[in-house]
């Protein structure tokens, strides 16, 4: 049997996929394992990193044994250290004056460095009235409007060895607008006109010898609820039109699945000896019966037969039933059934069964192909799932993998 490359290349992709996803993590975790070579030395980690604990084989006259040796953190020379510490006070000067930094009048907020670029020293602030100045630099409420001398201190600390960064600075109010200082009169009068324990805030009827009103904003709520309420209406109109071409492509798919078993049934009833129209009276009796007794949905194509047969009851002629059929199925298929039917009355029914039945090979042929489509859109579908699920067990073995390797 010839192995077939373009039926079999879903098949042979994924398992190359698979494939190679597995060599990587092998090659990832005996990269990560090491080769196994003696080691003289164990380089420390860097100063702040911490201690960390190494895994040897230690091999003493033939005899193997684990060990685990401790690996103490990077320390600095003393030279190094005051090198360091000289660095960081030099740093702080430059960032306070690249900032524009007036320590005579402050009146904003303070940006405090946590950290000195490229250097392992570390920053801890303090200063001398946190009410008015705290450590991370931010400007205290009740600050006189003279201003206050506030002393902020720097301690540089680097491997036990400490320094001192200090300045004076002239804290004053900060400068408020026009809307915040009318906030804090407001805030001062309420708080003096009203009792801590009451239940409610007075507000004050004046400021600075003016009358004030007060009233709660709008809620913009009941606008938001239009707007969403009008977009959504609105996306009604699209939404329903989709699920119409929806349930029509549906419609078509199910007349078409029906289309081989009304042929051979039509062909079946022609062989018993029933005419075309006894034949179609048939298919719908038995389509109604069933869905009666059996409580079946409605199946599209047999409705439509049934329709003509109510049709030729009623007095349509008989060939106009069967071409209006045709142009409600809208279908190819059944628009030929329809031309054969009509055929059938005009010419006569000599060659009518061996048509349908060439007719219904055909389309059990094309459902066949059909439903080969299907599958296979089928398995397209569930393609994506199944790689995504491959790409997180490859994370989940990859990434400790690479973490313990680097």
């Amino acid at each position: 049997m010839k192995f077939s490359w373009v039926k079999k290349r879903k098949e042979v992709c994924i398992a190359l996929l698979i494939a190679a996803a597995g060599n990587s993590i092998g090659i990832l975790t005996v990269l990560s394992q090491g080769t196994g070579k003696s080691a003289q030395y164990l380089e420390r980690p860097e100063y702040g990193e911490g201690s960390r604990q190494q895994e040897l084989e230690a091999e003493i006259q033939g005899e193997t044994n684990t060990i685990q040796i401790l690996v103490p953190e990077r320390s600095y020379t003393e030279k190094e250290t005051q090198e360091y510490l000289r660095q960081a006070e030099e740093y702080l000067e430059t960032y306070f004056t690249e900032k524009g930094t007036d320590w005579r009048g402050i009146r904003e907020d303070l940006d405090f460095p946590q950290e000195v670029s490229d250097s392992p020293v570390q920053l801890s602030w303090s200063t001398d009235h946190p009410d008015i100045l705290d450590w991370q630099g931010k400007l205290g409420d009740k600050i006189p409007e003279t201003g206050k001398t506030v002393k902020i201190e720097c301690l540089l600390t680097l491997s036990g060895e400490e320094r001192r960064w200090e300045k004076e600075a002239q804290v004053f109010p900060r400068l408020l607008t026009d809307a915040e200082q009318l906030q804090q009169k407001i805030q001062e009068e309420a708080d003096k006109n009203s009792e801590d324990t009451g239940k409610v805030l007075q507000l004050p009827q004046t400021i600075d010898g003016k009358a004030i009103y007060y009233k709660e904003p709008d809620s913009q709520s009941g606008w938001m609820i239009c707007l969403m309420s009008t977009v959504l209406g609105l996306g009604i109109f699209p939404l329903t039109k989709e699920k119409e071409k929806q349930k029509e492509a549906e419609k078509k798919q199910e007349m078409k699945r029906d289309y081989p078993d009304i042929l051979d049934r039509l062909v079946l009833f022609l062989r018993a000896g029933l005419n075309i129209r006894k034949s179609m009276e048939k298919l719908a009796a038995d389509y109604l019966k069933m869905k009666q007794t059996y409580s079946m949905k409605e199946r599209y194509a047999y409705e439509e037969i049934v329709r003509t047969c109510r049709e030729m009851d009623h007095g349509v002629y008989e060939a106009e039933a069967y071409e209006r059929m045709g142009k409600r199925c809208s279908l190819p298929e059944y628009k030929v059934l329809s031309v054969l039917l009509v055929q059938n009355l005009k010419r006569g029914s000599q060659n009518l069964l061996d048509l349908l039945e060439r007719e219904a090979a055909s389309a059990s042929e094309e459902r066949k192909r059909q439903a080969r489509i299907r599958g296979e859109e089928a398995s397209t579908k569930l393609l994506l799932p199944m790689i995504l699920q491959l790409m997180v067990v490859l994370v989940i073995l990859i990434v400790p993998a690479s973490l313990n390797f680097f």
